[in-house]
C-alpha cells in the first residue's frame, strides 16, 4: 500500500494511474457539460422562437445564432469525443481528431465573428438609427458569410491535428518512464509542433480571435460615445439612450464570456505549437491543456443569467417556458397596468430593446 507522500510524488511525476484518473475525470466532465449546454441553449432558442423576436433585428438574430452555434458545436463534437474515449490506437483516432479540431475551431470562430456582427449592428443603430430596416434575406446571407469565414480560419487546424495518447504530449517526451510508455489511456487531440502547427494556430489566433476582439472593443467604445453625444444634443431621449447602453453592456458581457471560455485554449495552443511551454512540468501542461479545452464547453452556460440581468421579460419567459407555460398563462389572464403603460412608450424606445 502506498503512502500519501508517495501518492503526491506520483502525481507530480504523472504516473500511469494519474494519467488515467485525469482522462476519466475530463471525460465525465466534458459529457456533463455537453448535456447541460444542450438543455440550456435549446431552452434559450425556444424562448426566443416563442416570443417571435428572432427576426426583429440583426442583433436579435445573432444572439439567437450564438445559441444555435453552441448547439451545433456540442452535437458535432460529442461523436468524435465518444470514439476517442474508447479506442487506444493513435492511427484509429487520426480522422476523428481532425474532425474534432475542425468542428471545434469553426464553431469558436463563428462565436467570435457573430459577436462582431452584433457589435456592428449595435454601432449602426447608435450612429445611423434611421437605417434599421433589413430584408428577410439579410440575416441568412450574413450567417453564410460568418460560417464561410470560420471554415477558412479553421481549415489549416484540421491539417495540423494529430491523435496522441495523453502521456505522449510533446512536453513529456523527455520524461517518459517505462510505465508511461506502456500505459493504455484514451487519446488526446493535439497539434503538430512544426511549421504547419505554428502557421495554423497563429493564423487562427489573429483572424478568428484577435482581430474580431479588437474591432468589437472599438465599436462598443464608439457606440457609448455616440449615445452620450446624442443625448447631449437632444437627438434621442435619455430613456432611449439608457436602454441602448444597457443592451450594449449585455452584449459586452456575452463577448467577455466567449473570450474567457475560448481565449485560453486558442492562446495555449499557439504557445505549445512554438514549444514555449517546453520547460514547464509535463503534468502541469497536460492539466492546463485539458482545462482550457473543457472551458469551451462552459461557454453559453451562463448566458441565461446575463439575459435575466439585463432583460426583465426574459426572466418571466424563461421560467414560464420551463414550467410548461404556466407563468405565461397567468400573465395573460391577470390584467397588468404596466402593459398599458408600455403601450404608450415611444417607438424609438421600443425599437432600442433587443431580444424581448
Amino acid at each position: 500500500m502506498s503512502t500519501l507522500p508517495n501518492d503526491k510524488a506520483d502525481i507530480l511525476k504523472m504516473t500511469c494511474a494519474t494519467a488515467k484518473q485525469i482522462a476519466k475525470a475530463s471525460e465525465v466532465t466534458v459529457f456533463f457539460l455537453i448535456f447541460t449546454g444542450i438543455v440550456i441553449n435549446a431552452t434559450v432558442c425556444g424562448v426566443m422562437l416563442k416570443n417571435k423576436c428572432v427576426l426583429k433585428n440583426l442583433s436579435n438574430f445573432f444572439v439567437f445564432h450564438l445559441s444555435v452555434a453552441d448547439l451545433i458545436f456540442r452535437v458535432l463534437t460529442v461523436g468524435p469525443l465518444i470514439y476517442l474515449s474508447t479506442v487506444f490506437s493513435t492511427k484509429e483516432g487520426t480522422v476523428p481528431c481532425k474532425l474534432l479540431h475542425f468542428f471545434s475551431s469553426a464553431c469558436g470562430a463563428a462565436f467570435f465573428v457573430s459577436l462582431l456582427v452584433i457589435s456592428v449592428d449595435v454601432y449602426r443603430d447608435a450612429a445611423y438609427p434611421l437605417k434599421g430596416l433589413m430584408s428577410r434575406r439579410t440575416p441568412f446571407v450574413v450567417v453564410f458569410v460568418v460560417w464561410l469565414y470560420a471554415a477558412i480560419c479553421s481549415g489549416p487546424l484540421m491539417y495540423s491535428a494529430q491523435s496522441i495518447l495523453y502521456t505522449q504530449i510533446s512536453e513529456a517526451d523527455q520524461n517518459l518512464t517505462e510505465e508511461l510508455k506502456n500505459c493504455s489511456v484514451p487519446k488526446l487531440c493535439d497539434l503538430y509542433q512544426n511549421w504547419s502547427g505554428q502557421l495554423s494556430t497563429t493564423m487562427y489566433f489573429l483572424l478568428a480571435f484577435t482581430v474580431p476582439l479588437i474591432v468589437m472593443v472599438f465599436l462598443f467604445v464608439v457606440t457609448f460615445i455616440y449615445l452620450k453625444k446624442d443625448v447631449k444634443n437632444g437627438t434621442i431621449s435619455k430613456e432611449t439612450a439608457n436602454a441602448k447602453k444597457k443592451i450594449t453592456r449585455m452584449l459586452s458581457a456575452l463577448s467577455m464570456g466567449v473570450v474567457i471560455c475560448w481565449g485560453p485554449s486558442v492562446f495555449i495552443s499557439m504557445l505549445r505549437s512554438f514549444d514555449v511551454l517546453a520547460e514547464v512540468r509535463p503534468d502541469i501542461v497536460l492539466i492546463l491543456t485539458i482545462i482550457t479545452e473543457l472551458m469551451k464547453f462552459v461557454n453559453s452556460l451562463f448566458n441565461p443569467l446575463i439575459f435575466a440581468c439585463y432583460i426583465p421579460n426574459f426572466r418571466k419567459d424563461w421560467f414560464g417556458f420551463c414550467l410548461c407555460h404556466r407563468c405565461r398563462k397567468e400573465e395573460i389572464e391577470t390584467p397588468n397596468p404596466a402593459i398599458r403603460r408600455r403601450q404608450i412608450q415611444s417607438t424609438e424606445y421600443r425599437d432600442s430593446q433587443t431580444m424581448m
